[in-house]
């Protein structure tokens, strides 16, 4: 099977990130931008679909800018097989984490990239660089 990893990405960006950044939240567009010049900028496909849940009318313009100028990660099967075991290791230590984030977190694995959010909670997964957004 093929690999997921993909080169000259800097990081993952979140799904709250991502909305911060389209409501015009000033820490998110510094954040971006810093990241920007280190790479390019990528999303897991799981984040389009997260975004697309919670899109308000008159949003979809700007998402869909957005979402267009940033690499979109698939979700394949090196990914998803990745996210089962994390999942599994954790659940076996009593720790429950939602699958989503399971497959966000295995998606910056496969690529070599720290993910970039401020839900850290949501990410207890050993070996993976999480950068809290409003850390910058």
């Amino acid at each position: 099977m093929q690999s997921s990893r993909v080169k000259g990405i800097s990081c993952l960006i979140d799904t709250d990130i991502f909305i911060d950044f389209l409501r015009r939240r000033d820490y998110a567009r510094k954040l971006l931008e810093n990241w920007a010049g280190e790479g390019l900028l990528a999303i897991s496909t799981l984040t389009h679909l997260e975004i697309y849940q919670g899109i308000k009318a008159g949003e979809e313009g700007a998402t869909n800018a957005f979402l267009d100028g940033l690499t979109s990660v698939t979700v394949d099967v090196p990914i998803a097989r990745r996210a089962g075991r994390m999942l599994g290791e954790l659940r076996s230590k009593g720790v429950t984490v939602g699958i989503a984030d399971s497959i966000i977190a295995a998606t910056a694995l496969e690529i070599g990239a720290p993910i970039l959010t401020n839900n850290v909670e949501h990410y207890p997964f050993i070996d993976l660089r999480v950068v809290r957004g409003l850390e910058i």
